[in-house]
């Protein structure tokens, strides 16, 4: 099962889901069917990258930015607005680590 553990592990996880998103992940067969990756598994990892990266008490209102942009792409997925979706995520990608 993929783990979110750091921000090196957010990185690869923005990228793979860009790339298989919203339904195109692969199938793992050392993994149990519960635990393949779905569109929701994925946001979710994501969202827990958004607390990886910003942990501290004092960044809620950038988590809260950043969870609003991934809730926008997540819902365009669901959709089936991928192409839009998909530019919410490269905005995300940009935004997470912006100064």
């Amino acid at each position: 099962m993929f783990k979110m553990e750091t921000v090196d592990d957010l990185w690869n996880h923005i990228a793979y889901v860009m790339a298989y998103g919203p339904d195109r992940f692969p199938h793992e067969d050392f993994l149990e069917e519960r635990d393949q990756m779905t569109l929701d598994m994925a946001f979710a990892h994501l969202r827990r990258g958004v607390e990886i990266a910003y942990p501290e008490e004092s960044y809620v209102s950038r988590r809260d930015e950043l969870n609003d942009i991934l809730d926008e792409s997540y819902q365009s997925y669901k959709d089936g607005a991928d192409i839009p979706a998909a530019r919410l995520l490269k905005k995300f990608e940009k935004e997470i680590f912006r100064a």
